[in-house]
């Protein structure tokens, strides 16, 4: 006989709880449905273990599930079963629905009050904290009662920064996993003040890792009288036109993108206008034939290198030297969280007469905020849209084959792209090209090609949100299948800004489509739709940074044996970071520092790994990555060729295609550590030419996919059609 045990606790108006145990013979299943929180634990025990399992959960203080009232009201049961209850052999599976998360613009002080609450009480119990708190030397003892003590605290708004106004910018940004982390910060600070003898020298640790003053990092650039413009409009309006015209006239000057599509794309501009240009990416250098090509440098470097009167390049790769001119793109990304943090060094560390900052006017009250801190003034022009934009009043009414030629269909999950490309390529007899992140950029130009040529045969574009930015494309309508998505922590809505941005990219004037149309696939999306794309994105609140280095290797001092992957947690828990900043997320940097762990690597290497382009979730990048790190550590030479083993035979479905993709991911990164790491890492010709040779494959492999068996046949009812692709 089989037993199963489910637990659940959730939080009530006060820090106090409640539990539940449940038994069922045989084993049930239990819905449980909350409009703020989703998880899924999964029990299953027999015999004496669920006696014992049983004893343990009733004992302990840790739950199994964590459920936030927040006043409402939990439903117990599923529909089609008389007794609340529907049986399901073998496990019994404990769901709450997915929490349903508001519109960004609609995020108040209300709403964030609610969150803090029930995340306060998650931070009270949480193993996690207690864990991370350890580390420093904190107690069991010590933290349950001055955990309660900042939680009271807080509640009571005697902590400035953990305000619900103060927390309603976070949650836009950063959402659960950014407040979560954000509490723990608060409370080594709270620790500072009220309990500064809980933690062994907690002052000074705080003074090695203050991140409130980043404009000092950059003194060269606090010498120049900088004059800054910000260009801002919605997508398709010029204004980043406006500013390269400005850089077209200078005398020497440098344009930042946030995509090496973009900064391909303006070194090619100015080329053809005659400007000498160099290209500046991560994995790539490209220079101006001075013998062939209609210019001339500027000047020459000591050593009679010459000096290109334009430099395009990826905002990672900002350019050190002194300039007339520098356009910055996309400012707006100041606050993301992830890579906010290198427009937020170019905006401070730029040494130029004229800097131009081009992007959404949501970034002007920040910029103008951070500029005062530096004594500088911001002239502000504002762009129309060049062009009409219409948000339809109706729907595709969910059938595909109302979708027409010029079409850009959007969805926001990279396996759903495939699905809807069969789907439309059997409804209407329209061939699709695709765009999507994980492509390479060169893959995404040559199907950008397909689709802007109207003799190509590729009539429709299905894309992900990477078709947000980058290439330019001929789009009449932009038809959105959804408008949220799973985000690690919750379904939420996309963005307003997101939105925009992407409904934008409808009717480009450049395109020779003036007019552009924005409709939902489906009628319950249409009011959601408008109200995105009628609302004004909320202000941004901050700028993203990360530490430097040495501050990097200071820390690192105090604790000489603690794993280095580690030090990247405790620095995010312990840092001092000032209310117009905010620490970039460390996810990824922690994924990629495990990784490379055991190897004998110095903090800077180290360093320079984890910021390199590693997406450390995928096998084969995790392979290429470890082979490559070996080979910094010991200081052996790395010939790509052993490294990179791509298939033999050419991709015949999706999965052999993301084969390819990650191959490509391993040999941009050998490249990227080519220009950091030149001795070790000789090869980069060869390289380069392997590279072409995986991109070749996978266009061809995209190519092929419209007649492939391995396609997914998908039935022409938009109902059937949403729920195979994952979409409701």
């Amino acid at each position: 006989m089989r037993w199963s045990l489910a637990t659940a606790t959730w939080r009530t108006g006060t820090l106090a709880s409640a539990e539940f145990t449940l038994f069922y013979k045989p084993l049930p299943h239990i819905a449980l449905s909350s409009r703020f929180y989703h998880t899924t634990r999964v029990c299953e025990r027999s015999g004496a273990k669920a006696r014992k399992h049983r004893e343990k959960a009733l004992k302990t203080k840790e739950k199994t599930a964590k459920l936030p009232d927040f006043g409402q009201k939990f439903e117990i049961g599923s529909k089609g079963s008389k007794s609340g209850f529907r049986k399901q052999s073998g496990t019994v599976r404990l769901t709450t629905a997915a929490l349903e998360w508001p519109l960004d613009a609609d995020i108040d002080e209300k709403f964030a009050a609610k969150v803090r609450q029930q995340r306060l009480s998650t931070f009270c119990n949480s193993k996690d904290a207690r864990r991370r708190c350890a580390y420093f030397g904190i107690t069991d003892e010590q933290f349950t009662h001055w955990s309660g003590e900042f939680s009271k605290a807080v509640l009571n708004e005697k902590v400035e920064r953990m305000k619900p106004k103060a927390l309603v910018h976070l949650l836009v940004r950063n959402r659960l996993q950014g407040l979560d982390n954000y509490i723990v910060n608060q409370f080594f600070a709270f620790l500072e003040s009220e309990a500064p003898h809980v933690i062994t020298d907690l002052k000074y640790l705080r003074e090695i890792t203050d991140l409130r003053y980043p404009q000092e990092w950059a003194p060269s650039a606090r010498t120049a009288k900088r004059k800054v413009i910000m260009h801002v409009g919605p997508t398709n309006s010029g204004k980043t036109y406006h500013a390269l015209q400005r850089l077209k006239e200078s005398r020497i000057g440098f344009y930042c993108s946030p995509l090496r599509l973009l900064a391909y794309e303006v070194f090619n501009r100015m080329s053809i206008a005659g400007i000498s240009c160099s290209l500046i990416t991560g994995e790539e250098r490209l220079y101006p034939d001075y013998d062939t090509q209609p210019v001339k440098p500027v000047g020459y470097t000591a050593d009679q290198i010459p000096i290109s009167q334009v430099i395009s390049c990826t905002i990672e790769m900002l350019p050190p030297n002194a300039v007339d001119v520098a356009v910055i793109d996309e400012i707006q990304m100041i606050s993301d969280r992830q890579r906010g943090w290198a427009w937020t060094n170019a905006l401070l560390s730029v040494n130029a007469l004229e800097l131009h900052l081009c992007g959404e006017p949501s970034a002007v009250p920040l910029v103008k905020r951070i500029c005062a801190i530096l004594d500088e003034k911001v002239e502000v022009r504002e762009y129309k849209r060049l062009g009409e934009l219409e948000v339809s009043s109706k729907s595709l009414e969910g059938k595909w084959e109302n979708i027409q030629k010029g079409d850009c269909v959007v969805t926001f999950s990279r396996k759903n792209i495939y699905d809807i490309k069969k789907t439309i390529e059997s409804a209407t007899k329209m061939k699709c090209a695709v765009i999507y992140g994980g492509l390479p950029p060169e893959s995404r130009v040559r199907q950008a090609e397909l689709f802007n040529d109207p003799n190509s045969g590729y009539d429709v574009l299905v894309a992900s949100d990477a078709v947000g930015m980058g290439i330019n494309l001929s789009i009449k309508r932009m038809v959105f299948t959804a408008l949220s998505k799973f985000d690690g922590d919750v379904v939420r809505p996309i963005s307003v800004s997101q939105t925009r941005q992407i409904g934008g990219r409808a009717g480009r004037f450049s395109s020779g489509n003036e007019i552009g149309t924005v409709v939902a696939m489906e009628s319950s999306d249409v009011d959601k739709l408008t109200k995105s794309m009628n609302t004004i994105p909320p202000e941004l609140d901050a700028a993203g940074i990360k530490p430097t280095t040495a501050m990097i290797e200071m820390f690192s001092h105090q604790f000489p044996r603690v794993p280095f992957s580690q030090l990247w947690g405790m620095f995010r828990d312990i840092c001092n970071v000032e209310d117009h900043y905010f620490l970039c997320s460390f996810d990824d940097q922690e994924e990629v520092a495990k990784v490379i762990e055991k190897l004998p690597l110095s903090v800077s290497e180290r360093y320079q790994l984890i910021y390199s382009p590693v997406n450390a979730k995928d096998e084969i990048m995790k392979h290429c990555l470890l082979q490559y790190a070996r080979a910094i550590a010991y200081k052996q030479e790395c010939l790509v060729a052993k490294v990179i083993q791509l298939p033999e035979k050419p991709p015949k479905n999706r999965d052999d295609i993301k084969v390819l993709e990650s191959w490509h991911r391993g040999i941009t990164l050998y490249m990227w550590l080519a220009y950091h790491f030149m001795s070790i890492f000789p090869q980069l010709p060869q390289a380069a030419s392997i590279k072409e040779e995986c991109e070749n494959a996978i266009q061809n492999g995209l190519i092929g996919l419209r007649t492939s068996a391995d396609a997914k046949q998908v039935s022409n009812d938009s109902k059937d059609i949403r729920k195979a692709l994952g979409l409701i």
